[in-house]
């Protein structure tokens, strides 16, 4: 597992394993993030709100930001670079955790903003990408019935997820996971 970087008030530049790569972030003024693939190549791939966190995978052919967005609560972005050294943002991975959490309490969908997410680490080769999904609220549309917290872990090339472990369960499975506190709503 890959650590991550935080991206707070002044800008960062964070650098691939491999070096060959950087994401560029403008700091609190300006929560840019750039892709930096080799000299006067740069591409604007999103914004993101502060406090979050980046994370490089082992093999540097993606990344994912634990971003908080205006609400505070963290969502799991990840990108997977291209033959074109472009970063392509895809929500599979993020969705399908989320539809696990809502699966797993009896519910068909969850509505927008129920549930958090938040990427934990990879596995050695950067295969394998743990997310936290965990509920956030109950809004009415899904009544959460005992499972708080999920870590879903998820194949990289294809978004499907191959395991996922439920509360203090995926603790014991994987205790050098960075536990932060799990709440519920």
């Amino acid at each position: 597992m890959t650590g991550s970087t935080p991206l707070g008030i002044r800008p960062e530049t964070i650098r691939s394993p491999s070096g060959t790569m950087s994401v560029v972030y403008g700091g609190e003024a300006d929560p840019t993030l750039l892709l930096s693939a080799g000299f006067l190549r740069r591409s604007e791939i999103g914004r993101v709100e502060t406090p979050s966190r980046l994370s490089w995978s082992p093999d540097s052919q993606r990344f994912y930001v634990n971003d908080p967005g205006s609400a505070g609560w963290s969502a799991f972005r990840f990108w997977t670079l291209n033959a074109r050294a472009e970063a392509v943002e895809s929500p599979a991975i993020r969705e399908a955790a989320i539809a696990e959490l809502g699966r797993r309490n009896g519910c068909q969908s969850v509505p927008d903003g129920d549930a958090a997410t938040s990427g934990m680490g990879w596995s050695p080769d950067g295969s394998r990408v743990y997310v936290l999904a965990g509920v956030r609220r109950q809004t009415g549309g899904c009544v959460w019935t005992g499972v708080d917290y999920v870590v879903a872990v998820a194949d990289v090339e294809t978004g499907d997820l191959v395991e996922t472990v439920e509360g203090d369960e995926a603790r014991r499975r994987w205790p050098t996971l960075p536990w932060g506190p799990v709440t519920t709503p």
